[in-house]
């Protein structure tokens, strides 16, 4: 029994030295590729900024009392002229009638004064008094002409301050809360009664790069258009503008610009604008936070799906099927717009030799296989067709029907 064995384990040798592994090379990995699109494209540039009211107004008392009522409901909407608060009016009425008095009495000075004078006048054509009494008396009519002047602007005076006890709405906006109660002594160092904004229209204040503002300058106001962008039409599509709330919700007006200052800061490299919107129902309020978009139109937008960027310490790039379907590396500049899932790329540039071309074929999947020289096996997902069978199961036949009685 041990003979036998010894000979079919030496016959089972013998036939395993006779043959030599052999290494078969993988299949090359499967890449769905697809092309740029390249279309022309409007993008919008977001400039973060704040609503800012179109007027202003610090409510202070002019004049020294203690403050008699409030006029007006804290919050709501007042119209221009609305009284709003009263200061006890007594002592001020008081210096009015006082005013009045003296008037009164400069005038009754003033035409004894010049009947003196009139007499003196006469006289000094007889040689009944001399030249210096008249001259003495022609004085004391232009001091009493000078009195009269005086106790009128007193007077002025006396009733412009009992008009600054009733405090009136210089303009129409939303008023604050009043910031002193009924019954505190106002008018001692400017006291702040309340605030007034105007939002109809309202002014968003951003600042943007003097490369997005290159376009925009062209519009600056010039000897021939002194009001600039603002005096003609110009271009509809650079001036309507949009405002992203901070919920994400879109404005339903449109805006433009109404100024963009004169000079570019050297340090930011920004320059200051101010977007006016007109605020017709009041949903704007001052201080709010929103982002001005603006519009682009880019002629030939290259865009590629923002998933196959990579980037490493060469710069960004993407992979592409190049001829003998080998893989290859191209770099390319992102652009700092977005829409969705969509990347907009700087053109082509084949003297650089940077960019994608109409024809290139993308690498789109399976990009953690894919590397630079690799041959691969691209496919194009859209001409893929359906999905086979499950060999494992087989087609259902029809169940047979239970035959009529």
């Amino acid at each position: 029994m041990t003979r036998p064995l010894t000979l079919i384990l030496s016959a089972f040798f013998v036939a395993g030295c006779g043959k030599q592994n052999q290494f078969i090379a993988p299949p090359p990995p499967e890449v769905a590729v697809q092309p740029p699109l390249i279309e022309e494209t409007t993008v919008y540039q977001e400039l973060s900024g704040r609503t800012q009211a179109s007027a202003r107004v610090s409510i202070t008392a002019r004049v020294k009392g203690f403050l008699k009522s409030v006029e007006f409901e804290e919050g709501q909407f007042v119209k221009e002229g609305q009284l709003l608060f009263t200061i006890e009016p007594e002592q001020f009425e008081a210096a009015v009638r006082t005013a009045e008095g003296n008037l009164e009495k400069a005038k009754a000075d003033l035409e004894i004064a010049e009947a003196n004078f009139k007499r003196r006048k006469q006289a000094a054509t007889s040689g009944a008094v001399s030249e210096l009494d008249v001259l003495s008396a022609e004085a004391d009519q232009k001091a009493a002409e000078a009195s009269v002047s005086i106790a009128e602007a007193s007077l002025m005076d006396a009733k412009r301050d009992l008009s600054y006890t009733k405090i009136h709405a210089p303009l129409a906006g939303r008023i604050s809360d009043s910031r002193i109660d009924q019954g505190n002594l106002v008018g001692v160092d400017a006291t702040l009664l309340t605030e007034i904004v105007s939002v109809k229209p309202i002014y968003v204040n951003i600042e943007f790069g003097e490369r997005e503002a290159l376009p925009y300058l062209e519009d600056m106001p010039n000897e021939q258009n002194p009001l600039g962008g603002r005096g003609t039409d110009g271009d509809a599509k650079k001036k309507e503008l949009e405002l992203v709330l901070s919920d994400g919700s879109v404005h339903d007006e449109k805006g433009k610009f109404d100024f963009v200052d004169n000079t570019i800061d050297p340090e930011s490299g920004t320059i200051r604008a101010k977007i006016v919107f007109p605020n017709e129902k009041g949903r704007l309020a001052d201080g709010l936070f929103g982002k001005i978009r603006l519009p682009e139109t880019i002629k030939d937008a290259v865009k590629v799906p923002a998933n196959i960027l990579q980037r490493d310490l060469g710069g960004s790039f993407v992979l592409i099927v190049g001829p003998e379907n080998k893989v290859v590396r191209r770099t390319v500049i992102p652009s700092t717009f977005s829409i969705g899932t969509t990347k907009i790329i700087e053109p082509f540039d084949e003297e650089a030799g940077t960019g994608v071309a109409a024809e290139d074929r993308l690498i789109v999947s399976n990009l953690q296989r894919a590397r630079e020289g690799l041959v691969v096996r691209p496919i194009d997902p859209a001409a893929q067709p359906a999905p086979p069978a499950d060999p494992g199961k087989s087609p259902e036949t029809p169940k047979e029907q239970p035959a009529a009685e």
